[in-house]
């Protein structure tokens, strides 16, 4: 599927809609770019409104298929569940309702989905839950470059302790159900390779700020654009600079200020305080120290809920008539100079990305992803976290000497952080979609004259695999395994004994005696990597190859690539990041297996050959007679490789009640708890049985 078709898009978010939080400023942007380019785009939030999620949920059960909206038509937004209130201290999306999870599973369900995109995919929250319920290709988004939250899984650990790396690997694991991963900066995507490194990696790309580049009508109340006026003017601010070029509450185009604008009025100086406390209380402390005979004024932007904002009490009297303390979701349109001043545990480079795209010069800590926004301080002084003295002699520096606030401007206009616009970012976010979407295996791949060749066969039951007492863990003869599949009507069968092939040459030699064919198969143990099984090959493929050396040496012998029990963690498996580096080379996953014993890991199986339109295939992985056929795929009868797969492309998964602790003590008492020469007895019994029908 190519960017010119219509995509169903699940943008996901794990705050609260309400909440005014620049991840979900960035969702909705992005979902309405989407839109903007005939895409079907559904928000998947939280939100604080009992009655809207209670709305969602009506809709959900009565109106599912009229969610997704028409090609190009606006983002529908669904509130899937209800957030409870954030916790003092702890910098995680607020925690949900516990019946959240089964609201998103109901929306990813229901609603046909090509793409789920989640953003600050931690949990436990909307993102995590849309992870565990995603029937779609998923893709990831990673913003806030903050190694305590990556590290505590967004709980405030220091992710050190017993709690803490169980949490990491579950969040591990999930995250490893991503097919792509972004990350807003190359300080973030760093990061989360450090705690989740993955074998594709971190895709970094600077966004723009949410509201860029929008019209004054078209953002939400109290957002103030560059041209525009603030959201609430800053105490102290000369009404007669309104009327210079650019200033709040003028018409005029904004453009960055120049030197003799900076001249003309005192130096505005932010303090957005959208960081931890510790970055508040320094940059409080480099405002009081100021000079009160430098020309400047301040703004502190505070949280709606900020009653008392931190440092507030301690302002001299030079210096209160100075300062503003206003609430706003964005930087005043008016602003010289913004302070940044994070130690690292909670940075807002939303912020420093803004102000570089209004003009604004970002005066910021040294810390990782200030270092990157900024070019080393090519567009804004640098100092290190926690130094007063440093910042202040910057911030006097920048008051002192208009020339330099300009030359940090130009440095800025001259070399841009990010994209030129929404458009060009969306446009690279859609190139990674096409990239992702271009993995999935071809619907039409094959031949119509095998298809119409395989209507005319009967159809057959056939059992993909299975073991004898080749296989090292197994005790039935290939004499009682051939007659067990004869009594149980198989028409076809897979011999895979683990790391050997004469097993299913001996197999294969002895069934026109009981009317089975056979597929010659081995089970292959990888270094590291799992199992992968060969189908029709003929030669042994040595144990401990690497996964991809297995899949050449079955495409040498012209086999077929089987994964089988791909996520059954209680198996030797190749893991999710291993099968996405082999994706275009399997050509079938074992998406049933009855010895599994967690029934979701089949159905990540069965999802996974799903989104990317695998075929599926099945197998009783029988170590034991009594398991074969437990599991059986009614298909057309096949001649080759070739025939096969198509055939098997179109077949049925057929089961039977479990049997798993059944086969599992016949399977000990075959091969551990008989005594070797009483297996020896057994066996020649066993098969005279076999062999007289």
């Amino acid at each position: 599927m190519s960017a010119a078709e219509s995509l169903a898009i699940a943008q996901v978010t794990p705050y609260p809609l309400e909440a005014d939080h620049p991840v979900t400023a960035h969702v909705l942007r992005l979902a309405d770019e989407l839109s903007a380019l005939g895409h079907r785009v559904v928000v998947l939030t939280a939100s604080r409104d009992h009655a809207r999620v209670a709305e969602t949920r009506r809709r959900l059960k009565s109106e599912a298929a009229l969610l997704l909206p028409e090609a190009g038509a606006d983002p529908v937004v669904l509130t899937v569940g209800e957030a409870l209130p954030a916790i003092p201290g702890v910098d995680r999306a607020p925690a949900l309702a516990v019946d959240a999870a089964r609201t998103v599973d109901d929306a990813l369900s229901q609603i046909p989905f090509d793409l789920v995109h989640v953003h600050e995919p931690f949990g436990p929250s909307v993102c995590s839950a849309a992870l565990r319920h995603s029937r779609a290709l998923n893709v990831g988004t990673f913003h806030l470059p903050a190694e305590r939250f990556i590290a505590g899984m967004g709980a405030g650990a220091s992710g050190s302790g017993g709690g803490s790396d169980l949490l990491r690997k579950r969040s591990g694991r999930l995250l490893g159900r991503l097919d792509d991963r972004l990350a807003t900066s190359a300080a973030t995507a760093a990061l989360v390779a450090r705690s989740f490194p993955i074998g594709r990696g971190y895709a970094p790309r600077v966004p723009p700020p949410p509201y860029a580049g929008l019209a004054a009508d078209e953002v939400p109340d109290g957002v103030a654009l560059p041209g525009t006026s603030a959201p609430d003017d800053a105490e102290g601010h000369d009404p007669a600079d309104r009327d210079a070029p650019g200033a709040p509450g003028t018409d005029a185009p904004a453009a960055a200020p120049s030197t003799a604008l900076a001249a003309r009025r005192p130096v505005h100086i932010v303090l957005p305080l959208d960081e931890e406390r510790a970055a508040r209380r320094t940059a409080m402390r480099a405002l009081r120290r100021l000079g009160t005979d430098l020309d400047w004024r301040a703004t502190v932007v505070v949280a709606d809920d900020d009653v008392v904002p931190v440092g507030a009490g301690n302002l001299g009297a030079g210096v209160r008539d100075r300062v503003a303390f206003v609430p706003s979701p964005v930087l005043p349109a008016d602003a010289d100079v913004v302070v940044l001043a994070s130690s690292g545990t909670r940075p807002a480079p939303h912020v420093l990305v803004e102000a570089l795209q209004n003009g604004t010069v970002p005066v910021a800590s040294r810390i990782d992803v200030h270092d990157e926004l900024t070019d080393g301080g090519v567009r804004g002084p640098l100092f290190e976290p926690g130094d007063v003295d440093v910042l202040v002699q910057q911030l006097e520096r920048l008051i002192e000497r208009p020339e330099a606030l300009a030359r940090f401007r130009d440095a800025a206009r001259e070399d841009p952080l990010t994209e030129p616009d929404w458009d060009a970012y969306t446009a690279w976010v859609v190139d990674r979609y096409d990239a992702l979407l271009a993995r999935r295996h071809d619907r039409g791949r094959f031949d119509p004259a095998v298809v119409a060749r395989l209507r005319e066969r009967p159809l057959i039951d056939v059992d993909l695999h299975m073991h004898t007492d080749h296989s090292g863990d197994c005790a039935t003869p290939v004499e009682v395994l051939l007659d067990a599949a004869r009594k149980q009507g198989l028409g076809a069968i897979a011999v895979t004994d683990h790391n050997e092939v004469s097993g299913a040459h001996e197999a294969a030699l002895k069934a026109a005696e009981y009317g089975v064919k056979i597929i010659i198969g081995e089970e292959v143990k990888t270094a590291d990597q799992g199992e992968v099984i060969g189908l029709f090959i003929d030669e042994k493929i040595p144990k401990g190859v690497t996964l991809q050396e297995a899949i050449a040496d079955i495409r040498r012998q012209g086999g077929l690539v089987y994964v089988p029990h791909p996520f059954d963690r209680m198996h030797s498996v190749p893991d999710y990041e291993h099968m996405l580096d082999i994706v275009h080379e399997i050509d079938a996953v074992e998406v049933f297996n009855p010895r599994v014993a967690i029934a979701s890991f089949n159905e990540e199986a069965a999802r996974f050959a799903a989104k990317y339109r695998m075929v599926a295939g099945a197998g009783s992985d029988s170590h034991v007679a009594q398991g074969l056929g437990s599991v059986r795929l009614r298909m057309r009868d096949f001649d080759g490789p070739e025939e096969f797969l198509a055939s098997l492309a179109d077949a049925e998964i057929r089961t039977k009640s479990g049997t798993l602790v059944y086969v599992q003590a016949l399977k000990f008492l075959e091969t551990v708890a008989t005594p070797a020469p009483a297996r020896r007895l057994v066996r020649e019994r066993r098969v005279r049985r076999a062999t007289r029908g």
